[in-house]
C-alpha cells in the first residue's frame, strides 16, 4: 500500500519497472519484424541507389512505428 495512491493505481517505482520491461519487449518485437522486412527489401529492390535508400528509410520508419505500437500494447498488457 502506498499512501495517496488510488485503488488500482500504480506507484512511480512500479511504473518505471513496467515501462522498462515493456520497452525491452517492444524492442525485440520491432527487431523481429524489421529484419524480415529488410531481407525482403534487399532481395526485391533493384540495385539502384535511390531504391536502396528509400528501402532503408522504410525499414527505419517501420522499426520506429512497430516499437511505439508494441511498447504501448506491452505496457497495457503488463499492467
Amino acid at each position: 500500500m502506498v499512501p495517496g495512491l488510488t485503488i488500482g493505481g500504480i506507484c512511480a517505482d512500479c511504473t518505471r519497472v513496467l515501462t522498462r520491461r515493456a520497452g525491452r519487449i517492444a524492442r525485440w518485437i520491432a527487431l523481429g519484424t524489421t529484419l524480415p522486412l529488410a531481407a525482403y527489401l534487399v532481395l526485391t529492390l533493384p540495385p539502384d541507389r535511390t531504391a536502396r535508400t528509400i528501402g532503408a528509410a522504410a525499414a527505419v520508419v517501420w522499426y520506429a512505428l512497430v516499437y511505439q505500437i508494441a511498447s504501448r500494447v506491452a505496457l497495457e498488457v503488463l499492467k
